[in-house]
């Protein structure tokens, strides 16, 4: 019995060890649970840690070198950081880089994940000029906190010149983009180049501008005092802060009024930009255009403000953090220019010539027989226009002298218009001898010395041998006072004479011959054709042209579609050029007119005046932009992009294939 009870107690003290040891058990493995929680909660609340780092590859560099800069960032904290990363003033950015790995961690418990985020930024830049450019310091906002980095401080110095080359200007990088403007392009400006040192003076007359930070145009004049009829050259340049992804759309052009406008650009020249820093910001600067302007009067004249649109969207700004609004709508300055009269003493009455002239004149042969015809040549050429030039017509007794022929031709070496013009008469002798044509002269004025001067030319022998042919005119025919001059009475024609008299049979009537009843029904006949004639004929006529506009439209359509088959086979150049086409041929069948080859300005115009609303204007004058620019580009052009543009000229066409033009007003 004593044994069963100790075992029994025995049995009851280790079970109760065991409740212990098992309690014991649970009671650490809550502390070690609310520890975890504790410490996790500690963690995600702590303060976020941030290193921020800029670093350049060199601290001193040529005008002629390129200097890479390196952002790192490095984040451990809730969120996604805030990265302020600086302007580069002083120079372009050539290349960009952005790498952004990025890891999430997780607390037990706790709801908002632990971010730790990695951004390394590459740059790689362009000096634009000579001199030591202080780099702002990077800023990472996280939180409530903000963060920054040592700034940098970079020395650029000047660039030596190759050899055989001449010294460029430090602010002057060239870079090889090019890029059509307006069916055709804009070459480097040659002359009134702004100045890169300072801001243009919005106040100063004959070179204005409202400076911007992101773009603006400044028109500049050579002359803001000119005398009436002599040149005034104008430019508009385009300063914008980041270099054109696109054609900039011009919503208005620059007014001209009272002048004589010649345009200096070439219709093939290419938009070269020169690189500028004005008040320490880099600026890409492009030619929009130059003009030569000639004032048809004295007094105040205008030249007027240019509007346009600029859009920036290009594949690197979607990774700028700086980059501003990606259209951006500028306006230029009008400019003022006061036109002076020409002088008053010595100044000679009729036609003057303003510019510096020279004359001559020939004949193709100055021996012909009498009635034939010989050409008299008169050229004047020199700087200035001559476009309302007149001659006096040679008046000489025995020559007959028919209306000239008047041919210009105008060119602009160096920004100067230099004008030719060319009368050439027809004069034919009336009779044989020899006839003195006399010296032609005309009265000038040159702005550069600002006197008069008669020019002329040397007088030329006409010899005409032999009588005139027959069937010429007779010079004494012109002259019926002649004979009378010389008392000679004129002769008497006498009928001749009858001596007797005879009956004539009186002839068949008209109601009695075979025709007769051929002339009765020619009366109706013509009625008919007069009542119905023209309206049939207007009506054939237009059937055959609505005919020739349909075969026109058709072969627009065929172009449309070798548009589509050139995208199904990622052949790009063909299919801008087909789509390009197209439009042109649907707008040429409608117009009935040809509008292939013409600017941008002028298709505007056209179709303005042809009544086609404002809206589909602009569309067409974008499209056909984008297609050139696409052609001549050697970037290239993505498959989805062709598709929206395909469908966009799709939608234009049938527009245009719909549209009825007014009818042209007819000159007086």
């Amino acid at each position: 019995m004593r044994v069963s009870a100790l075992t029994a107690s025995d049995a009851r003290r280790r079970k109760i060890g065991n409740e212990q040891v098992r309690q014991a058990l649970y009671a650490s493995l809550f502390c070690s649970l609310l520890c975890s929680f504790a410490l996790t909660r500690a963690y995600a609340q702590q303060e976020p840690q941030v290193r921020v780092e800029m670093s350049a590859d060199r601290n001193q560099l040529s005008g002629n070198e390129n200097v890479t800069i390196r952002v790192y960032v490095q984040t451990h904290g809730a969120g996604q950081p805030d990265i302020e990363v600086p302007e580069f003033e002083g120079f372009q950015i050539i290349q960009r880089a952005v790498q952004r790995p990025m890891q999430f961690s997780f607390g037990f418990g706790n709801s908002q994940p632990v971010v730790t985020s990695t951004t390394q930024y590459t740059f790689v830049l362009a000096p634009m000029g000579p001199g030591t450019f202080k780099i702002p310091p990077v800023k990472v906002s996280l939180g409530q906190k903000v963060f920054t980095s040592k700034p940098l401080a970079l020395t650029v110095t000047a660039q030596a010149a190759q050899p055989n080359q001449q010294q460029a200007a430090p602010d002057d990088v060239q870079q090889p983009r090019q890029l059509p403007l307006g069916g055709g392009t804009i070459q480097q400006p040659q002359a009134q180049q702004p100045a890169a040192a300072e801001t243009p003076a919005p106040q100063a007359l004959g070179d204005v501008a409202v400076f911007d930070n992101e773009a603006f145009l400044r028109t500049v004049v050579d002359k803001v005092e000119p005398y009436e009829g002599e040149q005034v050259t104008a430019t508009i340049y385009l300063y914008t802060r980041h270099n054109l992804q696109q054609v900039p759309a011009v919503q208005t052009e620059a007014s001209t009024d009272g002048f004589w406008v010649q345009d200096l650009l070439s219709a093939t020249r290419s938009l070269e930009p020169t690189r500028q820093v004005i008040k320490g910001r880099g600026y890409w600067v492009y030619v929009l255009r130059r003009f030569a302007l000639f004032p048809l009067r004295n007094g105040e004249l205008t030249i007027g403000s240019m509007a346009l649109t600029l859009t920036r969207d290009g594949l690197f700004d979607l990774f700028d953090p700086m980059r501003g609004p990606s259209a951006l709508e500028r306006k230029s300055v009008p400019v003022l220019v006061r036109v002076k009269p020409l002088p008053a003493e010595n100044k000679p009455s009729g036609n003057t010539a303003v510019g510096s002239f020279e004359i001559k004149t020939a004949l193709d042969r100055a021996q012909v027989a009498t009635g034939d015809a010989v050409t008299l040549t008169a050229t004047i050429r020199g700087t200035g226009h001559l476009g309302a030039l007149k001659l006096p017509e040679p008046q000489l007794k025995g020559l007959q002298v028919l209306q000239p022929e008047v041919h210009d031709l105008t060119e602009s070496p160096k920004d100067r218009v230099f004008s030719t013009r060319t009368f050439a008469w027809l004069i034919v002798p009336k009779a044989p001898g020899s006839y003195q044509l006399p010296a032609i002269a005309i009265d000038t004025f040159d702005p550069a010395t600002g006197t008069y001067k008669r020019i002329s030319s040397e007088p030329l022998t006409l010899t005409a041998a032999g009588s005139a042919p027959a069937g010429s005119v007779d010079l004494k025919a012109d002259e019926p006072e002649a004979a009378e001059q010389a008392g000679d009475e004129p002769s008497l024609a006498w009928p001749p004479l009858r001596t007797h008299t005879e009956l004539a049979r009186a002839r068949t009537p008209i109601a009695s011959q075979a025709y007769y009843p051929i002339l009765l029904l020619l009366f109706p006949v013509l009625w008919v054709f007069v009542a119905f004639g023209p309206s049939t004929l207007a009506r054939l006529r237009a059937r055959g042209a609505g005919g020739a506009e349909q075969i026109a439209l058709k072969n627009a359509q065929r172009r449309l579609d070798d548009a589509q088959k050139a995208l199904k086979n990622q052949d790009a150049k063909r299919f801008h050029a087909d789509l390009a086409a197209a439009l042109n041929a649907a707008l040429e069948a409608r117009l009935g007119e040809n509008v292939t080859g013409l600017t941008q300005h002028q298709l505007r115009r056209i179709l303005a005046e042809r009544g086609m609303p404002a809206q589909l204007t602009h569309q067409l004058g974008e499209v056909l932009a984008q297609c050139d620019f696409a052609r001549f580009s050697s970037a290239s052009v993505s498959e989805a992009d062709m598709q929206r543009l395909l469908a966009q000229a799709e939608r234009l066409w049938s527009e245009v294939a719909s549209f009825a033009p007014e009818r042209m007003k007819e000159s007086a």
